[in-house]
């Protein structure tokens, strides 16, 4: 069975033992720490590559949301806090999922089997998208597809040929094919890491779009050829994405 490598960052001792507790449960996880200090936590987190945090808000000299910006890319972070002010914020830095105290342990299992279904789409992504181009000469390339693991509960191959566009709808993505329409729980982060990067790119806060699908560009539309819908162009990516464009094709 794959397992979850845990740690608790939380200045609150019941909290703690509560969570010592909750994860003592759950066989697929492995608490390698518990901190009350943030500073020491980021520093274990960097060292032993922690695959999970349980994640207070509210804490001294750095606050859960400031953390969360500072992990790395493959940790993934569920906010354990008495809060609700801070959900969105906590998303839109790609936490995994937000447990507001006091939770059950059915609403805990629910998140962490969550990050459980991340890490193996993750691990799927990464052994699909690198390969050797020859024995001794060997360079990392990505694959032409990946599995995801539908709202269904089954993993399905996704070629990126038959992607048009992704969508990000909180902690789940859309991803919309010539085909059908899967949804999956991953991040944008996680499917745009292994996305090639001379086919896809980011287009606004919720969209990923492929490049030669682009039927045309009106206004501030991105048109897809065979589909309905327009894909707007948000203002922080605007530029890059207009530039992106330039390089590539008038040049």
């Amino acid at each position: 069975m794959k397992t979850i490598d845990c740690i608790i960052v939380d200045d609150e001792a019941y909290a703690n033992d509560i969570l010592r507790e909750y994860i003592a449960k759950a066989s697929y996880l492995n608490l390698i720490g518990v901190f009350t200090n943030p500073i020491e936590a980021l520093a274990e987190i960097k060292l032993r590559m922690v695959d999970l945090v349980f994640l207070d808000i509210q804490m001294p000299e750095l606050s859960g949301i400031d953390l969360i910006k500072m992990l790395p890319d493959s940790t993934q972070a569920i906010i354990t806090t008495a809060y609700s002010d801070y959900a969105l914020d906590s998303f839109d830095n790609n936490a995994c999922d937000y447990l507001l105290k006091p939770y059950s342990f059915g609403r805990f299992l629910k998140a962490t089997q969550k990050a459980l279904d991340q890490k193996i789409m993750k691990d799927a992504v990464k052994s699909e998208t690198i390969k050797s181009a020859n024995g001794d000469n060997a360079e990392e390339q990505k694959s032409d597809s990946f599995f995801i693991k539908t709202d269904r509960g089954k993993y399905v191959q996704v070629n990126h040929a038959d992607i048009f566009y992704i969508e990000g709808l909180k902690n789940y993505c859309s991803i919309y094919t010539d085909v059908k329409r899967h949804v999956s729980l991953v991040s944008m982060k996680s499917l745009s890491d292994g996305l090639p990067e001379n086919d896809f790119v980011r287009v606004h806060k919720s969209y990923i779009i492929s490049i030669k699908k682009i039927d045309s560009i009106v206004g501030n539309m991105i048109v897809f050829s065979d589909k309905k819908e327009r894909i707007p162009i948000g203002t922080t990516y605007r530029n890059d994405f207009f530039e992106r464009l330039n390089r590539e094709f008038f040049t």
